[in-house]
């Protein structure tokens, strides 16, 4: 405790006032002789003692009375290791600013009742003071590059931020908040944190890292207040009423112009209320392609399937909108991205070329992926095939091509290994089949390299059914072992992009194909130059039937048998043509980066360099740029300046980034991501590649933790909570400057004073 004004603390020596008058008073008498006294002395006797303890009561009444007041004038403070008046603060806000912070209330939407918050606690701190501000949503971002002392830029700017981003990362942004704080050097210290307290935001949060934190806010060189300021009130007794659009599903395989694609839509209700009538629409590019009604119950699901169709190539915007009057109309819609190909230019080099009909090695595998031109019907394929025999594989038959096929190819000169190479690792993709004319031990050392080169495994032992091949007579030692016999594709639900189109049976069964030979594949670990090596299908006899790697930029397939007929019968099911299809059409889309991302994600763009656009016109779509010698980077343009790509936010706000070589593409790359919505991106050829960035749904459940959940979440964190900004500013107050006892001291002084009239009245009337 400290006294405001301590020099009127003198007056306490008042006391000696009424203390001084006792003691003369008490002197002064004299003694009269009186002959009726001896009447009186029985009744003086008794009394004596009761009168000299009321008398004492009285004196220390009196002394206390002028201690008192001169106490009160000197404005007593209460205070807790003493007083910080106007020094200035170091302080930390963390401000919510996911998409949940839209919801609308009686008195506005949350994100505005907590940014007017912040604008409070900021204006009234004392001069000199430091603030840093986070944005928790998505991922911590602060709002400064370093804390400013500008006390109303910093307002100014608070007021300019909106909500709608990404579900909050409570951890990464108190780990931030926890680095900004020990670089800023005010002894005083303070983490605000403004928050709607959602529980998918908070249950991140456990009790471990709460302690961590803890332990590193108060063990650092100076100890850190933490607050928690709740927004919004929750209210139990009430379900916030909020519809959302959960996810949107699109084919996993790459759909072609002109092709009908599915999507399907997932609804799911957090209200309190069933919807019998609901009207889900879907758009494409804006336009709109058809709408549903559907019913949703109270706390239920819902799933909506479209149909559609697009006759232009390259990047669109699906855009599925349910029609609802809830507390969030941000989540209402979903966007996704999808890229529909055009022309897919696939070189197939032939490895057992034959004249006659369906006899030569890639003959089947040229009608599967090109029907409906063998068939003459009037229709576009997808793919577009040449075929050429293993010495025609130029370097310049490389660059036009999206996809390479070596289907039985013994082996190739060390050029045309080394053209292959840099082609898949400047992000071609390759599929290497089996066959009888197979080269193993050109094929390990080669194209397998110990690891290190395009194979995701090397040629294992031949095995499967006896029978005569042309392999078996020419080498005794690839013949299969006695006793061997046929396999069958394992029939599993599968997650991998070419194989998920056969997880309907209604696509066809694997399973009813009969393998009679096949290489023995092994599964890699990854090194320091190469990726894992992944199983994409597998036999029934635990051999891989085929396996996949990344290389460089570039993706290679390894399949375990022939594309033709003389190793097993998949030219003859009926899924053969689809399966072929999926495994090269997807193999044309993988080295392209993503284009449905999370929040916070890198969202990359990969393109040609402008010369090798205006020499692929015909082709831009779909063929690779020209190599670069080995080595050595493109040349995006005649002055060496690579080509600037313009990017468009959801805000519609619009910024320039820098493209990069990678491998022998142009890449252009941005990771603020933190706002859900969709992303477009100019490419320097003028096409657009747009990016839906989606974040999780758990933010669209409006309910919050309850007083008890908040409190306890603070006494993990070793915080205050608080319940509204006066609270704050309250307990800042009494902080800076102590609470103030005058008030109690003068309600004190008061009570002596009018004890001191009735007891001595009551006295005075015992004695009379």
């Amino acid at each position: 405790m400290s006294l405001l004004n301590p020099l009127l603390a003198i007056g306490t020596i008042a006391f000696l006032v009424p203390l001084l008058i006792h003691i003369f008073n008490r002197s002064r008498f004299r003694t009269v002789e009186w002959g009726a006294m001896h009447l009186l002395e029985s009744v003086i006797s008794q009394n004596r003692k009761r009168l000299q303890i009321d008398q004492l009561i009285l004196l220390l009444i009196r002394c206390l009375i002028p201690t008192v007041l001169a106490i009160c004038l000197a404005r007593p403070v209460l205070t807790g290791g003493g007083l910080l008046g106007d020094a200035p603060v170091a302080l930390v806000v963390l401000l919510d600013n996911s998409y949940s912070m839209e919801a609308t209330d009686p008195a506005g939407t949350r994100f505005t009742a907590a940014v007017e918050s912040a604008c409070t606690v900021i204006n009234q701190l004392p001069r000199g003071s430091e603030v840093a501000v986070i944005l928790t949503g998505g991922r911590p971002t602060p709002l400064f590059e370093t804390p400013l002392t500008d006390l109303a830029t910093v307002t100014r700017r608070l007021r300019q931020q909106q909500p709608g981003f990404g579900a909050s990362d409570l951890p990464g942004s108190l780990d931030m908040a926890a680095d900004l704080l020990e670089r800023m050097p005010a002894v005083r210290r303070q983490l605000l944190v403004l928050s709607d307290f959602q529980p998918a935001d908070w249950n991140s949060l456990s009790a471990g890292p709460a302690a961590a934190l803890q332990q590193r806010l108060q063990n650092g060189s100076l100890p850190t207040q933490i607050l928690l300021l709740a927004g919004t009130p929750p209210r139990p007794e009430v379900r916030p009423d909020n519809i959302t659009v959960e996810s949107l599903q699109l084919p996993q395989q790459p759909v072609a112009v002109g092709q009908d694609f599915s999507v399907q839509a997932r609804l799911k209700s957090y209200s309190s209320r069933d919807l019998e009538t609901v009207a889900v629409s879907l758009t494409l590019d804006g336009q709109p392609v058809s709408t549903v009604q559907t019913t949703l119950k109270s706390g239920g699901t819902a799933e909506v399937l479209f149909r559609c169709r697009s006759e232009d190539a390259g990047s669109h915007v699906l855009t599925v909108s349910a029609a609802v009057d809830d507390l969030l109309a941000a989540d209402n819609q979903r966007s996704a991205a999808i890229d529909l190909l055009d022309l897919v230019k696939v070189l197939l080099v032939d490895g057992d070329p034959v004249s006659q009909p369906l006899q030569s090695e890639t003959d089947y595998l040229a009608v599967a992926l090109t029907p409906w031109t063998f068939g003459r019907v009037p229709l576009t394929d997808l793919l577009q095939t040449q075929v050429v025999p293993p010495a025609q594989l130029t370097e310049a038959a490389l660059q036009s091509a999206r996809v390479v096929v070596l289907a039985n190819v013994p082996r190739l000169s060390d050029q045309q290994a080394e053209w292959l190479t840099a082609w898949v690792r400047g992000g071609g993709s390759l599929l290497v089949t089996a066959g009888n004319r197979l080269d193993p031990e050109w094929h390990r050392q080669t194209l397998w390299n110990n690891g290190d080169g395009l194979l995701p495994s090397p040629w294992g032992e031949l095995r499967g059914a006896a029978g005569e091949t042309t392999a078996a007579a020419t080498n005794p030692a690839a013949a299969p072992a006695a006793g061997a016999r046929t396999a069958r594709i394992v029939s599993q639900r599968s997650e991998h992009p070419a194989l998920a189109f056969f997880n309907d049976p209604a696509n066809g069964d694997l399973s009813t194909a009969e393998i009679r030979r096949w290489h023995a594949l092994t599964i890699t670990p990854p090194t320091s130059t190469q990726a894992a090596t992944a199983t994409a299908a597998t036999l029934d006899s635990g051999d891989p039937l085929v396996l996949e790697r990344r290389c460089g930029d570039g993706v290679v397939l390894q399949l375990a048998t022939a594309v033709d007929a003389d190793w097993s019968d998949l030219p003859m099911r009926p899924f053969y043509v689809p399966l072929m299809q999926q495994l090269v059409a997807t193999l044309a889309v993988q080295i392209q980066p993503p284009r449905n991302v999370a929040t916070g994600a890198a969202a990359v763009a990969l393109f040609l360099p402008p010369e090798a656009a205006a020499a692929n016109a015909a082709t831009a779509a779909a063929a690779p740029p020209p190599a670069a010698p080995s080595g050595a980077a493109p040349t995006a343009t005649a002055t060496d300046q690579l080509p600037a790509v313009t990017l468009v936010d959801p805000l519609g706000q619009r910024s320039t980034l820098t493209s990069r070589v990678q491998g022998r593409w142009l890449a252009a790359e941005t990771s603020a991501t933190q706002r859900p919505g969709v992303y477009l991106m100019t490419l320097p050829d003028g096409r657009p590649a747009h990016f839906a960035v989606q974040t999780s749904s758990t933010e669209s459940d409006l309910t919050l933790l309850d007083p008890l959940q908040q409190k306890s979440i603070a006494d993990q964190l070793g915080a205050r909570l608080l319940t509204s900004v006066q609270d704050y500013l309250e307990a800042d107050r009494r902080r800076r400057h102590g609470e103030e006892l005058w008030p109690w001291v003068l309600a004190g002084l008061l009570f002596l004073m009018c004890l001191e009239v009735v007891l001595q009245q009551r006295f005075a009337g015992v004695t009379r």
